[in-house]
């Protein structure tokens, strides 16, 4: 399978045997459609052959990556940018020699105990201009969400905020149907149902006509973790057009660069020795 899928990525024009090749891929979306393009990548990650040695490092490095991003994000008051986290996320493990890939979709956190209920729907209505609505993690092999600012996602003081974990970082996240719930929002549904005049189950469908089939390779997931039971549902992968130094390089936070400027510093001994020229 995996030597299927790197042909068709060298048909494309692509030098497999080079880390970070994701940037490549991007010039290539227009042509091949980029969903089509990023699935591809992905499907070629999950199915690269690990050793035993290259699962050890991943699970010791991914873990505290992960968790010293979430601080850098925490101090630099960087909530909600779960988007810049995974993409950033992905062009530090590149340089690691660590294969990965991003996931974008729904978030649900629920504290039944508690009466607690967050949302994170890709189907939302908009709080403000550009606002990018649901939630993005990374997948690293074997790990299959690894999620660097799950306790950054609500504001400060929520109540939710108690059952967060620092990270997230698991191998063991059994796969899940998602429902309407997990995809559209109570305010978007109650939209949508004023306008069409009645209420449609199949909604999430509707607005993800994907979802189905893109589930079926890259299926939603269940975490528990203490009394938080989370539901991570993916509507389509997500690839960085750019090296780390220009993801966010016009917005508010840090930027990339001095993201990677940190990450090199802390964790040298864990680059390829490329990445430190």
């Amino acid at each position: 399978m995996h030597e299927i899928l790197d042909g068709r990525l060298r048909d494309l024009g692509v030098d497999t045997s080079k880390l970070g090749f994701t940037t490549h891929l991007a010039l290539l979306a227009d042509e091949y459609g980029d969903h089509e393009v990023a699935k591809l990548y992905a499907h070629w990650v999950q199915s690269r052959p690990r050793t035993a040695e290259y699962d050890e490092r991943v699970r010791t490095v991914v873990p505290r990556l992960a968790r010293y991003i979430a601080d850098l994000f925490e101090q630099n008051a960087m909530r909600h940018s779960c988007f810049h986290a995974s993409l950033m996320m992905q062009g530090i493990l590149d340089r690691m020699g660590i294969w990965s890939y991003g996931l974008a979709g729904s978030t649900i956190m629920e504290v039944a105990s508690k009466s607690l209920r967050r949302d994170q729907c890709i189907c939302d209505t908009a709080d403000f201009p550009d606002r990018e609505p649901g939630h993005a993690w990374v997948v690293v092999p074997p790990f299959v969400i690894v999620d660097p600012t799950i306790r950054l996602q609500n504001p400060d003081g929520d109540a939710m905020n108690e059952f967060l974990p620092p990270i997230i970082a698991t191998d063991n996240a059994p796969p899940i149907k998602p429902g309407i719930n997990d995809i559209v929002s109570v305010e978007l549904r109650r939209e949508y149902a004023r306008a069409d005049g009645r209420v449609d189950q199949q909604l999430h469908h509707r607005l993800v006509p994907t979802l189905k089939e893109f589930n079926q390779d890259f299926p939603g997931r269940q975490v528990r973790t203490g009394e938080l039971d989370m539901r991570y549902v993916p509507v389509h992968v997500l690839l960085s057009a750019h090296a780390i130094e220009k993801i966010n390089k016009a917005g508010q936070g840090m930027t990339g660069a001095q993201v990677w400027n940190h990450v090199a510093q802390a964790f040298s001994q864990f680059l390829l020795p490329v990445a430190m020229n």
